[in-house]
C-alpha cells in the first residue's frame, strides 16, 4: 500500500511540474503572440514573459571498459508557462524581444550539443555529464538576466539591436 501511494504522489507530482504543452526550437523557431497562454503572475512587472530552457537525455553503454554515449539536446518553449498582461496586445517590438529570449535558450543548446560532443566520457559520467549541464545551464540564466538588464526588458531599442546583432553572430558560429 505503502509503494502505491509513493507512486501516485511521484506521478501527480510529475505532472503538475511538468508543463502540459511544449515545442522546440526545431519545430517552432519563431514566437508568435499565441504562443503565450499562460496567466501572468498578480504582482508580474513585465509586459510580457517567455518561460523556455533547454533539456537533455542520454544513452550510455560500456563495452570492455569503454562508455559511448548518444545525446539528445533540445531547447524547449513551454507555451502555458509563457505569459503577456494584455491579452490585445500586438507589439512587435515586445514580441521581438522575447523572441530574443527564445533565441538564448537555442544559442544554449547549441552550445551543450558541442559540449557533449567535446565530451571524453569516463565511469564517472553521470556526473560529468550533470555537471557540464549545469555550468551551461547556469551561463543560459546568467545570459537572460543580462539581457532584460541591458535593454531595460526590450525599452532601450539601440541595447535590444546589439543584443540581436550578438545572438545572431553567436547562432551563426554555432551552426
Amino acid at each position: 500500500m505503502m509503494r502505491w501511494s509513493l507512486l501516485l504522489i511521484t506521478v501527480l507530482f510529475t505532472t503538475l511540474l511538468v508543463p502540459e504543452k511544449k515545442f522546440t526550437f526545431q519545430e517552432k523557431p519563431v514566437l508568435t503572440w499565441e504562443d503565450f497562454m499562460g496567466t501572468p503572475p498578480i504582482d508580474a512587472h513585465h509586459a510580457a514573459s517567455v518561460n523556455s530552457g533547454i533539456a537533455y537525455g542520454y544513452s550510455a553503454k560500456i563495452i570492455r571498459d569503454q562508455v559511448s554515449i548518444e545525446f539528445d539536446v533540445r531547447s524547449e518553449f513551454y507555451p502555458q508557462l509563457s505569459w503577456k498582461k494584455d491579452l490585445l496586445e500586438n507589439d512587435a517590438q515586445l514580441l521581438r524581444h522575447e523572441q530574443l529570449h527564445w533565441n538564448i535558450s537555442e544559442l544554449h543548446a547549441r552550445i551543450l550539443k558541442k559540449a557533449f560532443k567535446n565530451y571524453q566520457p569516463t565511469q564517472n559520467y553521470k556526473v560529468e555529464i550533470l555537471d557540464i549541464f549545469k555550468r551551461i545551464e547556469a551561463n543560459r540564466q546568467s545570459m537572460q538576466g543580462r539581457y532584460d538588464k541591458d535593454t531595460n526588458h526590450g525599452l532601450l531599442l539601440s541595447k535590444q539591436r546589439e543584443w540581436e546583432t550578438y545572438i545572431s553572430q553567436e547562432f551563426f558560429k554555432t551552426s
